[in-house]
């Protein structure tokens, strides 16, 4: 059953839950999957969201999990399994707002409220192998496009530019600037960089108006970051490329780490907001894909 939760307290262990693995040199978001690059799922195949894909992902890094299924302990005996004596349960949340009315006014008024929820990967189930099997891994030839990659990436409206040596957005112009594909180790590694600027690029103040891209603000700019490797990460496990450590970025660890131990929301905002970039940017790239 789903268990009201002091909000303060799940912000808090789920944040401390992130900051470990970022102290110990591991970024739950940078190859979080083992044989396939997928979203972790529900017991009937709906995608988690936002800060659950990064708890779930930490939980399946840390116990090697491959599969990306996860259920409740109710779940998994309606389906006929039983979960392993001895499995540790992951923490995911499901936030909405209670409506209240007033019966004098009619007015409305909304709390907001969290529900914590404890679910084990199809690993951790006896019984529902046949229902859950492992994920196919995903192998892209790393010296050549891929021709589904490029027409989906081809779809997104953005002012792309290739050349030079560097990879940004330009906030003021309002381009991408890539260097040439071959200049890449690998296609996921070009694709992934790609994944990461348009991230960058849906946050305009035309577009998303995310306040970490368009702020002056130093530890803003180490927070658009963040939410750009994540939509990054997300976007990669939703179509199907790897996202692999980036050495450029390991300079913003210690703004990570810093922010997430001064806001134990950050984790949450960075997480929401590149969920909300991930959405624009498929929204773009699956149009008309069928």
């Amino acid at each position: 059953m789903p268990k009201n939760t002091n909000r303060v307290d799940l912000y808090q262990a789920v944040t401390d839950d992130i900051l470990s693995m970022l102290e110990a040199g591991t970024k739950p978001w940078a190859k979080p999957w083992s044989g396939g690059a997928s979203i972790p799922l529900r017991h009937n195949g709906i995608p988690y969201r936002g800060i659950n894909i990064l708890s779930l992902w930490a939980s399946a890094m840390r116990q090697g999990f491959a599969s990306p299924y996860w259920l409740t302990f109710k779940q998994a005996l309606e389906l006929g399994g039983n979960v392993k004596k001895g499995s540790k349960g992951t923490t995911v949340v499901y936030a909405n707002k209670l409506v209240i009315k007033d019966e004098e006014t009619d007015d409305e008024r909304r709390i907001p409220f969290l529900k914590r929820y404890t679910v084990f990967n199809a690993e951790q189930v006896e019984g529902v192998e046949g229902k859950y099997p492992p994920p196919p891994a995903i192998i892209n030839n790393p010296d050549s496009r891929d021709d589904e990659l490029e027409a989906m990436f081809g779809r997104i409206e953005a002012d792309l530019r290739h050349g030079g040596s560097s990879a940004f957005y330009h906030i003021r112009d309002d381009y991408i600037q890539m260097p040439a594909f071959e200049a890449f180790h690998t296609g996921d590694d070009y694709y992934a960089t790609l994944a990461h600027e348009a991230t960058h690029w849906a946050g305009a103040e035309s577009r998303l108006n995310r306040k970490t891209l368009t702020s002056t603000s130093r530890a803003d700019y180490a927070r658009d970051e963040l939410v750009a490797e994540l939509g990054a990460a997300f976007l990669g496990a939703t179509i199907g490329f790897k996202v692999e450590e980036r050495e450029d970025h390991a300079a913003y660890i210690e703004h990570w780490l810093a922010a997430l131990r001064n806001d134990k929301r950050a984790i949450f905002e960075a997480a929401r907001e590149a969920q909300n970039a991930a959405d624009y940017l498929l929204a773009m790239m699956q149009e008309g894909g069928g």
